[in-house]
């Protein structure tokens, strides 16, 4: 019997987006006949820093106690609903960790490692394990992997030009990237969408659970930071005389009657919330992707006030969506007359170039 491919990704992150785009990859991945598993790898830095109660950070002990307090309860919150959808839909090796994964290179016949940030310089630490440096380099490809940032910093250019010059097989999910992987090492590079978009409507509303909210609304879906965003969603609140449904504002308050906070919700529920909602305000990737896959209005913002989203950015420019971007330089209009034949087209094409990558590999 043929050995499975391994999938290395960022499965267990306390992410809706990451836990959906791991679940994506690999029922694609089945659907093409290919056998899979997802590599249950625990990323110390990502235990450290975002699932323990009280997590790691840059900020001086005093805010990061404050800080920690008072994201506790969403944190113990989100780490039920991960484990539970990690454990009912996806399809897992045994646990490794930092000392013990060199010996899965043996039992796979190939390993694919993305989506998600896998390849950002800061994300989870620059860990080597989600580079396959375990692997034999005929086993190593990656799939719409992410760097997530514009431009490598220096100190870390010769160690990407290590890490990937032996690969057999190089995808990545944005333009940027692609172009600074093969500006460093030479190799032939190519893009790919999201693993969340891999899977159509039909096949999300499989495991969608429709959130318990009858009147129309506005989705608010966060992740830091936020610029201009949260007013411009109270804004078209007030324009449409429609309340305000806040996924993730990390503790933040605003004086408004017409904003409702939302605990984490469940997995499911996630993809129920865009589903049914009446507008997307969004800087979330993942959030921008579901809202495309449901036909949405929505708007993305492209300006944080951490850093640009490059992701969405490239992707609503690829898909002609230019007028649904939140930007400094860009007022959207987020009742935009979108040709979603011509979206779904696009999304089609895309799913077929990423299935014969797929195969090819």
């Amino acid at each position: 019997m043929d050995k499975k491919v391994g999938i290395v990704t960022f499965h267990r992150a306390l992410s809706y987006g990451a836990n959906l785009q791991a679940y994506a990859l690999q029922n694609f991945l089945f659907k093409l006949g290919i056998d899979n598993e997802i590599i249950d790898y625990r990323c110390q830095y990502m235990i450290d820093h975002y699932q323990k109660t009280f997590r790691k950070s840059n900020s001086n002990a005093v805010k990061r106690f404050v800080w920690n307090i008072r994201t506790a309860k969403s944190v113990k919150q989100k780490k039920i609903h991960t484990t539970n959808f990690v454990d009912k839909y996806l399809k897992l090796s045994k646990p490794y960790d930092s000392e013990n994964i060199n010996s899965v290179n043996e039992l796979y016949r190939a390993f694919i490692t993305g989506s998600d940030q896998v390849w950002s310089p800061t994300c989870v630490g620059f860990d080597p394990v989600y580079f396959l440096t375990f692997a034999d380099s005929e086993k190593k490809f990656s799939y719409a992997a992410s760097i997530a940032v514009n431009s490598i910093p220096d100190k870390f250019k010769s160690e990407y030009k290590n890490r990937l010059c032996d690969f057999s097989g190089i995808s990545l999910r944005e333009q940027t990237g692609a172009d600074l992987v093969s500006e460093l090492t030479g190799k032939k590079t190519q893009v790919n969408i999201d693993p969340s978009m891999l899977l159509t409507v039909s096949d999300w509303d499989k495991i969608c659970s429709d959130a318990p909210y009858k009147e129309p609304y506005i989705l608010l879906f966060t992740v830091p930071k936020p610029k201009n965003l949260v007013n411009y969603a109270l804004k078209l609140a007030q324009e449409k005389n429609c309340r305000i449904l806040w996924l993730n504002s990390f503790g933040k308050k605003y004086n408004s009657d017409r904003i409702e906070y939302l605990s984490p919700v469940d997995i499911t529920e996630f993809i129920g919330l865009i589903k049914n909602a009446e507008y997307v305000c969004t800087n979330s990737f993942h959030g921008n992707a579901f809202s495309l896959l449901y036909h949405k209005n929505f708007v993305v913002e492209t300006d944080t006030a951490a850093k640009k989203n490059v992701r969405s950015e490239d992707l609503m420019l690829k898909l002609n969506l230019k007028a649904r971007i939140l930007s400094t330089d860009n007022a959207p209009d987020i009742n935009d007359d979108t040709d979603w034949d011509y979206v779904d087209r696009k999304l089609d094409s895309f799913r077929e170039e990423s299935k014969k990558y797929l195969i090819e590999i």
